[in-house]
C-alpha cells in the first residue's frame, strides 16, 4: 500500500519503453501564509532538471537529500519574514514537473498550452540550480525560459 505525503507524488517506474524519461531534484523552502494565519506554502527551487531515470536511486538516498539540503540552505539568500525554517528535497518526475494547466483541466483551460500548472522553476535559471541535463527538452517544454519567449 502507497499512502502519499503532503504534495509528493512520484512514480516508481518511468513509463514503459521510454528512455528518455527524467526526474528533477527540487529544494522546498516553507513559508506561512500571511493572510491565512495557520497555513503553509512552498516555494519551490529546481536543483538539477532533466536527469536521466536510471540516477534515481542515487538521488533518492537520505544522504544525498542531506548534502543537497545543506548546500542550498548554506547558500540560499532569504529576505522573507514568514519563511518558518523548514526545508526539504523532493524527486519530482518529468510528468508531474511540466505539468500544463491544459493537462489539468483539458480544453476548457483559457490558458496557453504551455503554462505550468505548478512553479518548480521550469522556465528559469534560479540561484539554486545546479545543471540541466537536458536542456533541449526544458526548451521544448516551457513557454518562455529566463525571460525569452520560446513557443
Amino acid at each position: 500500500m502507497y499512502i502519499m505525503n503532503k504534495n509528493t507524488y512520484t512514480n516508481t517506474k518511468p513509463k514503459s519503453g521510454n528512455i528518455d524519461y527524467t526526474f528533477n531534484v527540487c529544494y522546498l523552502r516553507e513559508y506561512m501564509d500571511p493572510e491565512h494565519e495557520g497555513d503553509f506554502f512552498y516555494a519551490y527551487e529546481t536543483v538539477y532538471r532533466n536527469i536521466p531515470y536510471k540516477y534515481k536511486n542515487k538521488f533518492n538516498t537520505k544522504s544525498m537529500k542531506m548534502k543537497i539540503i545543506k548546500f542550498c540552505d548554506w547558500n540560499y539568500k532569504e529576505s522573507a519574514k514568514n519563511f518558518a525554517n523548514s526545508t526539504r528535497v523532493e524527486l519530482i518526475d518529468q510528468d508531474q514537473y511540466y505539468q500544463t494547466f491544459k493537462d489539468v483541466f483539458g480544453d476548457v483551460a483559457e490558458a496557453d498550452d504551455k503554462k505550468m500548472w505548478t512553479d518548480y522553476g521550469q522556465q528559469y535559471d534560479r540561484q539554486s540550480l545546479r545543471k540541466d541535463f537536458n536542456p533541449q527538452l526544458t526548451r521544448k517544454k516551457v513557454l518562455s525560459y529566463n525571460d525569452k519567449r520560446l513557443n
